[in-house]
């Protein structure tokens, strides 16, 4: 049977036959909407095929179909459609999760099992085992609002689908029953604590359990003695956003990053204590039982380091009992002890139950005390002004002293710190680093000026280094890097912290992000490299420098093939200036679910590097609903890393399968980048181009969803601003829209360019040779296929937006016939097609919901150019239909924002 076959009978024939069941359940009105939901889909199709408009099909739809029914009853219906949609991608998710292996070559290529295989009979074991010493994937979890899914709706997915593959039919009948009574959106916008919970059940469900197994998988393979695989570091890790990613969110306090770091903590010892009882139920044998009792009390002093006395005020604090001196101080601590047992279990008892302990010791190993490693965020523009009103301190401070500081002194009077150019801003900061430590009443000075919390996010990382390890947070990531001053200034801030004794315990990362500043990565790194303050700063820090690159900003900048093609260029720039200087660069990829913010086949990305592209450690983040439909079950998880894991090995051990780009390749993909980029831009500049996103999708809605704590735009004013506007929304009204901008677009014109000058076989042969070519088309195509152009066809004849739409629409035909003749596919992924069957099912299912969407759009835009009044309550209808409508969409595709 062939995935496709598979997906068929165990996916779609499923979903038809259980969706059935739902519409038969005790609920009011239904059955009704339910047997009424295919014939409005059908209805309004016929319609907009016929030119009409969403709002003139909808409203057609009540005459005839509907006759009678009043406007309340009308609103009514449209809710219950979309409730209906919700629930049913729902079922649809929970039976591709419950197929997940038996629709997916998971032994295929790119798994444990083949890459193993191959190292076996080629017999590159011990190369295998000296790259896994230093080799590491880390996955970040981040909290950015692209899930759309309450916990709830979360944990009735994971049921369901357990239901559905023991074909469980009350159970299934249940769980459906509970799906029509639990709410699908959050009654108001999560806490950034929240969203720390909410990412902790995939911790403590998925990746606790397959972490270790994947560890343990690919150890094995070395050919290494049991206990010698057990001195390796993971070659997976979690990272962690949540709590500490500060950019743009006011609510993420210092408070609140040591408030989850703490629960990183009590989470893994709790996770830690229960298999603790498990082998308190195993190890029952003399001398070795009194070990495993004093571990487990040992731990539990470790995770409750307090008791309350009978009788004592629990409130005061009186009467509590710190036993924190009786736990253990650290997770090389803890499996010290592990070590230990395990020894005397081979010793003396045969190694009977040995292998719970080396899971166990595994699992300490990979998550230590920390679980996660969170990362600290904040915007260069905020440390700016921050360093601005330090050193203005530090200036009266030693002019006070008779000592000023000279760049900030010239004969045409006083300067400031926004002043000085790159160049003088560096060189002040070296004369600086002779102050630290400051006075207390600097610090107070500075303190009382309003940027405590800055430099609390600061000592508030020291504090969780002191409790979860160095492990638990060890990178402060810069935004919208510009310059060498950019990272400097956080050098300054963190010796301003009081991380001056010692050395500073901190990777500091830049991130680049728009096509100027990944152009400019190169010379930033280079300057700095070249700075002795701090040369001596990476010495503390094994001479490695991680540089993050982002995905999402730079295709809103410069469009899908540049961004990409850029950020390419800037990995390779970087690894030379970087192994230049002696230094090894560590990648942290920015990247999002779909393609336009750098998602789709990612682990494909990662096969085609190359070895001018350094990739010994690939960190990248995951977010949102990617989280859920790529990590939410413990055979998509292991999929997915397996994925990741084996595209390192891959493109080390067996670098000749990857294909160089060579010089001539280079000038090829300049050139397509050029021709793409100024196509986008040539949209972007399109005087209506804002306001096309403002009025024509739902882009105004978002912040009204509760789905994320963050807001839609960095900035705090009301006035809109496309440089402000984050990524996750810009990427998501055009989602919306169905047109997928930043997917694709200028790929067609740029591919066109080369067949009408003579070039398309050039590009045809990069196609078939160069696998990063080869997935940068490829996830276009994925994309494309989720566009829905019938949606919008009616704008065409807009007087304001028709000549941008038809660009779009003329951009997205073009690049369909030109991917399909360089792909040599017939149809949008051909090759493909268990993912093109569940693209076209999922875009069925949504389309009434997005129908709703786009007629509730027209109504309050109708209102808004004066075309026809609405009463307040009208209008406050018809923004709630948008609202409601977002979340099925999303959901449905998946990785949509």
């Amino acid at each position: 049977m062939d995935n496709l076959r598979a997906f068929e009978e165990r996916v779609v024939m499923k979903y038809h036959v259980f969706n059935g069941m739902f519409l038969t359940l005790p609920f009011e009105g239904v059955t009704d909407a339910g047997l009424m939901l295919p014939i409005f889909s059908a209805f309004v199709a016929d319609q907009l095929e016929r030119g009409r408009t969403p709002g003139e099909a909808v409203e057609r739809f009540f005459r005839e179909k509907m006759t009678g029914a009043r406007p309340e009853e009308q609103t009514d219906m449209l809710f219950k459609f979309m409730q209906l949609v919700e629930r049913q991608v729902v079922l649809f998710d929970a039976l591709e999760d419950a197929s997940y292996q038996r629709i997916r070559d998971v032994d295929g290529p790119g798994s444990l099992r083949e890459l193993l295989s191959r190292v076996e009979s080629e017999q590159r074991r011990q190369e295998l085992a000296e790259f896994l010493r230093e080799y590491r994937v880390r996955l970040v979890l981040t909290a950015h609002p692209t899930q759309f899914y309450p916990d709830e709706i979360l944990g009735i997915i994971t049921d369901l689908g357990d239901a559905l593959d023991g074909n469980d039919i009350r159970r299934v009948h249940d769980l459906l029953l509970q799906m029509g009574m639990t709410r699908f959106k959050n009654k108001e916008k999560p806490t950034p604590y929240d969203e720390a919970k909410s990412l902790l059940w995939f911790m403590e469900n998925v990746f606790y359990r397959t972490v270790p197994d994947i560890h343990r998988r690919l150890l094995g393979a070395t050919g290494l003695d049991d206990a010698d695989t057990l001195e390796f570091a993971s070659p997976l890790e979690l990272g962690f956003w949540p709590g500490g990613d500060r950019d743009g969110n006011p609510f993420v306090t210092s408070e609140l990053t040591v408030q989850i770091g703490h629960t990183l903590r009590a989470s893994i010892l709790a996770l830690y204590l229960h298999d603790m009882k498990q082998l308190l139920r195993r190890l029952t044998f003399d001398g070795v039982v009194e070990r495993v009792e004093a571990i487990h009390e040992r731990l539990e002093f470790t995770l409750y380091p307090f008791t309350v006395t009978p009788g004592s005020d629990s409130e005061s604090g009186s009467g509590c009992e710190d036993r924190a001196d009786l736990g253990y101080d650290s997770a090389d601590a803890f499996l010290e002890d592990l070590r230990r047992l395990r020894e005397q279990i081979h010793a003396n008892h045969g190694g009977l139950y040995g292998d719970l302990v080396d899971e166990l010791m595994y699992r300490v190993r990979i998550f230590g005390f920390h679980f996660a490693t969170m990362d600290i965020r904040q915007d260069s523009r905020v440390h700016e002004r921050l360093v601005a009103s330090l050193v203005d301190i530090l200036s009266r401070y030693r002019s006070d002293m008779g000592h000023p500081i000279p760049v900030l002194s010239s004969p045409e009077g006083d300067r400031t710190y926004a002043d000085l150019t790159v160049d003088e801003r560096l060189a002040l900061i070296e004369d600086l680093s002779d102050l630290f430590p400051l006075d207390r009443e600097i610090l107070d000075d500075l303190d009382a000026g309003g940027s405590r919390d800055t430099i609390q996010s600061l000592r508030a990382a020291r504090s969780i280094q002191h409790l979860n390890g160095e492990r638990g947070v060890h990178r402060y990531i810069i935004s919208n890097t510009r310059n060498a001053a950019n990272v400097m200034e956080v050098w300054l801030l963190a010796h301003t912290a009081g991380w001056s004794e010692g050395g500073c315990a901190l990777d500091i990362v830049p991130l680049f992000e728009t096509v100027d500043d990944l152009e400019r990565a190169r010379d930033v790194m280079d300057r700095l490299y070249s700075m002795p303050l701090y040369r001596k700063h990476l010495a503390t820090r094994n001479d490695i420098q991680t540089i993050m690159l982002g995905f999402s900003d730079g295709t809103k900048d410069g469009g899908y093939m540049t961004a990409n093609w850029k950020i390419f260029r800037a990995k390779q720039e970087l690894t030379e200036i970087s192994r230049r200087h002696g230094y090894r660069v560590v990648f942290f990829d920015g990247r999002g679910g779909p393609p336009a913010r750098g998602g789709g086949n990612t682990h494909k990305f990662y096969r085609s590097l190359g070895r001018n592209i350094e990739s010994r450690e690939i960190h990248l983040t995951i977010q949102g609903q990617t989280i859920s439909s790529k990590y939410g079950t413990p055979p998509a998880a292991t999929h997915n890393m397996e994925q990741l894991v084996s595209a390192g090995v891959d493109a080390a051990l067996f670098p000749e399968d990857v294909y160089e780009l060579g010089p001539q390749d280079t000038a090829l993909l300049d050139e397509l980048s050029a021709q793409c980029n100024a196509e986008y831009l040539k949209l972007k500049a399109h005087p209506d181009f804002v306001s096309y996103l403002l009025e024509c999708s739902p882009l105004r809605y978002y912040g009204m969803t509760n789905i994320g704590s963050r807001p839609t735009s960095r900035s705090a004013t009301a006035d809109f601003s496309l440089a402000d506007l984050r990524a996750i929304p810009f990427v998501g009204a055009w989602s919306q829209l169905k047109q997928n901008v930043p997917g694709f677009y200028g790929l067609g014109t740029g591919l066109a360019y080369f067949r009408s000058t003579g070039r398309e076989k050039d590009i045809g042969d990069l196609y078939g040779r160069s696998l990063f070519f080869r997935t940068l088309v490829e996830n276009a195509m994925q994309a494309l296929q989720k566009t829905q152009f019938s949606l919008t066809y009616y704008l065409q004849r807009d007087e304001r937006f028709g000549d941008l739409w038809k660009m779009v629409f003329d951009e997205a035909q073009r690049t369909i016939h030109e991917i399909k003749r360089v792909s040599g596919q017939s149809t949008l992924l051909e090759n493909d097609p268990v993912v093109r069957r569940s693209i076209e099912i999922r875009e069925q299912m949504v389309f009434p919901s997005l129908v709703i969407q786009r007629y509730a759009l027209d109504k309050l835009r109708s209102r808004d150019v004066g075309d026809t009044e609405y009463t307040d309550d009208e209008a406050v209808t018809f923004e709630k239909l948008i609202v409601k409508s977002l979340a099925a969409s999303v959901n449905a595709s998946r990785n949509a924002v």
